[in-house]
């Protein structure tokens, strides 16, 4: 009976040697599977159509009223301002094939240089090809509610430098009607209450300044 059980046990042993590396094999990540992580300084402009974000931003400077309307003519003036913030970026399915992927979270500050504090949140989820062309989509949180924001843009690649270059589009879309741009518009009696329901849409032009490192 021992006989049995130590020639079963020296059977078996190769199996089980084969499974267990089987096994690890099937767990490990493969060795050209890689997934880089960028984060860096985002800066840029935004432009803003008539809509209620413009008319917020204008009336730190008194441009929104009747009266401006009747020296100026109607609508709003040309309506842009700064942005700075934050961009983290990580690239995943790296296998130095011609498109990768990409999720990308950024943070922006609008309005300083009007006195203004207007933050966003945008979190994307795209493809970037071998040439550094890129496209992206997801969701953005203002101070206008929630929207969808689609961006394209060109990452310029120098050792561990990368200079990513965007374009970001928001749709104009029904604002909602209680909202922090709500309340600012009717904190003073100074301008009319008559309040734009559309947000109106945003063109933002960007550039930032990442430093890789590989995990």
């Amino acid at each position: 009976m021992q006989a049995f059980i130590v020639v079963s046990l020296v059977c078996l042993n190769p199996l089980v040697a084969q499974t267990d590396s089987d096994s690890r094999r099937f767990n490990n990540i493969p060795e050209d599977s890689q997934v880089n992580q960028m984060s860096g300084p985002r800066f840029g402009f935004t432009y803003l159509s008539e809509g209620s974000g413009a008319q917020f931003v204008n009336r730190a400077h008194e441009m929104d009223s009747l009266q401006y309307n009747a020296e100026f003519g109607n609508g709003l003036p040309f309506t842009y301002t700064t942005q700075y913030g934050w961009q983290w970026e990580t690239r995943f399915a790296d296998t130095g094939g011609p498109v990768v992927g990409l999720v990308e979270w950024v943070a922006l500050i609008g309005g300083m240089e009007k006195g203004l504090f207007l933050p966003s949140f945008s979190s994307l989820v795209g493809v970037r090809s071998q040439n550094g062309v890129e496209f992206a989509t997801g969701p953005n949180l203002s101070a206008s509610g929630l929207a969808f924001v689609f961006a394209f843009g060109y990452n310029y690649t120098k050792g561990d430098l990368n200079l990513p270059i965007n374009i970001a589009f928001v749709p104009n879309k029904q604002g909602p009607r209680n909202s922090p741009l709500g309340d600012a518009l009717n904190a003073t009696s100074y301008f009319d209450s008559v309040r734009m329901r559309e947000t109106g849409a945003r063109l933002t032009i960007s550039v930032g300044f990442n430093l890789s490192s590989r995990n």
